[in-house]
């Protein structure tokens, strides 16, 4: 039975929540959740990977029980900054990353800076196409022109209140179209907190509204041919956020292993746990990080 720690560290002022599931392993693994998820939606992974490492993971500002932002806005550097802290603070000098979505990018990118202490990458999903100029120029535009909208402070944040779980639920379900109401409802209960009218979603609606800018693609590109350990990129067959330069981008990783999972969407690890666990169990093995 693992010992899990649950608390809050600082970074750059904010408290983000952390978990940490002491197993008593010699290796450990750094999990990194989505775009507007958090690290407990990991729940069907735990059982596996606490057979063979000790678990970190923490909710990105805005995410999960950590503190949202009290000025300015988001921007993928921050999280960069709060995964460094964490790491400093937590983490032994070398372990594995296993990311999905904005938490296989942003894991990724860290696996570039840090090149040597990463044992292992695994990605599910969060790759994206190089955009067109112009269509950034409009989209940072429409930004700039909306800025009331986006900057803290200028209008008052707040989500939706919903009466009950079960119809926070059915408003989850068509992002999860594979798996049946009660497990939905499992998501629902880590993605939201209870008031005093009803339950709202925990993130912050200050998402929504996107970032003013992205990460410098050719900087990305870099990062990734830095990475020097065993990568493992898993993309659902049925996934709706297919690359368009898909081929290009894993062009760039020198010691990939590639998979599309049959009847997944962008959410495999809650559509398919079975079969993911099943890929990083021959992944792990195949590189001696785990034992049968």
């Amino acid at each position: 039975m693992s010992e899990i720690e649950s608390s809050f560290f600082q970074s750059g002022g904010y408290n983000l929540s952390y978990k940490i599931h002491k197993n008593g392993k010699e290796n450990s693994i750094l999990l990194f959740h989505g775009f507007q998820d958090a690290s407990d939606t990991f729940l069907y992974q735990f059982p596996f990977l606490s057979k063979h490492f000790n678990i970190y993971r923490f909710d990105y500002r805005g995410h999960g029980d950590s503190e949202w932002i009290r000025e300015g806005n988001y921007h993928f550097i921050q999280t960069l900054v709060d995964v460094k802290t964490f790491v400093s603070k937590f983490l032994p000098e070398k372990f594995h990353i296993l990311g999905h979505s904005m938490g296989g990018g942003i894991g990724a990118r860290f696996a570039g800076i840090y090149p040597e202490k990463i044992l292992s990458l695994v990605c599910l999903e969060g790759f994206m196409s190089i955009q067109n100029p112009e269509l950034e120029k409009k989209r940072l535009k429409a930004w700039l022109d909306t800025l009331e909208n986006n900057e803290v402070g200028v209008k008052e944040r707040k989500n939706k209140t919903f009466s009950s779980l079960d119809e926070l639920a059915h408003r989850l379900k068509p992002v999860y179209p594979r798996l049946d109401l009660k497990k939905v409802r499992d998501l629902a209960t880590y993605l939201s907190k209870k008031t005093d009218t009803g339950f709202q979603w925990k993130n912050d609606p200050l998402y929504k509204r996107g970032f003013p800018f992205v990460f410098s693609p050719y900087l990305t590109r870099h990062l990734w041919e830095c990475i020097s350990s065993p990568t493992l990129v898993i993309y659902g067959k049925e996934t709706h956020l297919v690359p368009e330069n898909r081929e290009e981008i894993l062009s760039h990783f020198r010691f990939l292993e590639y998979i599309e999972m049959e009847d997944a969407g962008h959410n495999m690890h809650h559509d398919q746990p079975e079969k993911l666990e099943k890929l990083l169990n021959e992944f792990y093995l195949k590189h001696g990080f785990i034992t049968e």
